[in-house]
């Protein structure tokens, strides 16, 4: 079977792609002659019913448009390849919030000495919502600050979480909680979950760090919540419309433009890596990690940003 790789790649990934599944099998961006393993990046990529499997370079799946795939195609993603990355950053934010960094940078650069308390992480309660590849080790990193870990997930468990939980207990989990970190991937069921009635169970002095999507949240409740709630602060590396967006100014509020799964070469090189192994385990009859549930997609188009 023939790989075909849809979107420019740099030479050293190539490299890694050469030596997994041999030089020969691999068609490289711009030829794109027909093959029925293809590696996508976003959703422009050339289709036909004789793909038998598409593999993404990317965590997410939502800038993909189903509909257009046939439904016996195998879609992978490349969920985990980008954890750890992502990980660093959402702490990285919750710090920055917690420490009040980026507030305290400003004013200082502008003439304001104005020493504040800040939180302390230790001992503090931190609630997962979405415990897969990166809440599992946001959660490994947050135990050496002494946090007690509640998560909320489908069935991965391990040593770092104290309780388990289902979706269905995100209201009786938020007014426990003093941090609350958004890891999960958005879907039919996580779309919107987060709205005015959840945001306004949070605990005094909470904080929220996002690293999943912006949509999961209902954006017509979040910045009336802000401005309502100013002791609340929102740290997120995603927001609607990128890369576009149009941020209210709000001291609450701290927004970077989606780098949390890291612009480093290594970080890319262990994507690649973990995306041709698993097209390596589909070409040798195994079972690829990471199968996408079709029925549970939505389809967000992002083709302004192009992933």
């Amino acid at each position: 079977m023939k790989v075909l790789v849809t979107f420019p790649v740099d030479e050293k990934f190539k490299n890694i792609g050469n030596e997994i599944l041999g030089k020969e099998n691999i068609i490289w961006y711009p030829n794109l002659e027909p093959a029925e393993i293809l590696l996508v990046r976003d959703n422009n990529f050339p289709y036909s019913d004789d793909v038998k499997f598409i593999q993404t370079i990317t965590a997410g799946v939502d800038h993909i448009n189903f509909s257009r795939i046939k439904k016996t195609t195998i879609v992978a993603s490349n969920a985990g390849a980008y954890s750890l990355s992502v990980a660093e950053h959402a702490l990285a934010l919750l710090l920055s919030a917690a420490k009040s960094i980026v507030k305290k940078d400003f004013e200082i650069k502008n003439g304001i000495f104005n020493p504040e308390e800040t939180i302390l992480l230790d001992g503090k309660i931190l609630l997962i919502i979405g415990y897969g590849g990166i809440g599992s080790k946001f959660a490994r990193l947050a135990k050496s600050f002494n946090m007690r870990i509640i998560a909320i997930g489908r069935s991965y468990k391990d040593s770092y979480a104290d309780e388990f939980y289902s979706l269905d207990k995100l209201k009786d989990l938020v007014p426990k909680a003093d941090f609350i970190l958004i890891s999960i991937p958005i879907n039919r069921q996580s779309y919107g979950i987060i709205d005015k009635n959840i945001l306004e169970l949070s605990k005094k002095r909470a904080i929220w760090v996002n690293v999943a999507r912006a949509e999961i949240l209902k954006r017509e409740d979040l910045v009336p919540f802000l401005k309502q709630r100013k002791d609340v602060v929102y740290s997120t590396d995603v927001w609607w419309d990128e890369p576009n967006v149009k941020v209210p100014i709000l001291e609450n509020l701290i927004v970077t433009p989606h780098t949390a799964g890291g612009r480093s070469g290594e970080v890319m090189e262990n994507a690649f890596r973990e995306a041709f192994m698993n097209i390596k385990r589909f070409m040798e009859s195994d079972k690829p990690r990471n199968i996408v549930n079709i029925e549970e997609t939505i389809w967000i188009d992002r083709s302004s940003l192009g992933v």
